[in-house]
């Protein structure tokens, strides 16, 4: 079995990806083409907060403005609209950058937020290390920037391979092919 840093891959790329938000995306695949085909239905409802691109209607954002920070939300919006390098999947329409996957569906931005494994507490499980959060930005004036650099890539490739990447201080991830929309993965020792 051949492995593919999944680093390597990002370097080869030569935009700003966090290796998690690949590795995220091939075990998650369907799900994250689920929120996108969802976002795209006219009787679409955004259940929970509405977001836009005004901070100041944001609760979270007001009260955590005095550190300098945002909202995990709006600091995923925030990324996205100064990002300069992003990747582009050719096979999904798919932009990444950092640990965002994101695509304008009409006028909603749909924003896919890989957190890192590293930063699950407790007991690792499947549920834990696949977690991604998506969010819906609906505001007619969301537009995606003109990204500086935009390096396309074809996911479908990478469906099929075993990508490697850090998981946390002890384990680094393996992602093991199942079919072109899933994948699993192993943990294999750092040392």
């Amino acid at each position: 079995m051949k492995i593919i840093s999944a680093e390597k891959l990002i370097e080869k790329l030569d935009c700003d990806i966090y290796p998690v938000a690949i590795i995220k995306f091939i075990l998650n695949k369907r799900k994250i083409l689920y929120c996108f085909s969802r976002a795209a239905d006219p009787d679409f409802q955004i259940r929970g907060n509405v977001y836009t691109t005004d901070i100041l209607k944001c609760d979270i954002c007001r009260e955590k403005e005095e550190k300098g920070m945002l909202c995990r939300q709006h600091t995923s919006l925030d990324r996205i609209l100064k990002a300069e390098k992003v990747a582009y999947d050719i096979d999904t329409n798919c932009y990444f950058y950092k640990n965002e996957i994101f695509r304008m569906i009409g006028d909603k931005l749909v924003v896919i937020y890989c957190p890192h494994t590293k930063l699950i507490v407790g007991d690792i499980t499947d549920a834990k290390v696949r977690k991604v959060i998506p969010v819906t930005f609906y505001d007619k004036t969301i537009k995606l920037p003109k990204f500086k650099i935009e390096r396309r890539f074809v996911s479908s490739e990478l469906m099929s391979k075993h990508l490697k990447a850090w998981f946390n201080y002890e384990f680094s991830i393996v992602t093991i092919p199942k079919d072109m929309d899933e994948s699993n993965f192993c943990l294999i020792p750092n040392k």
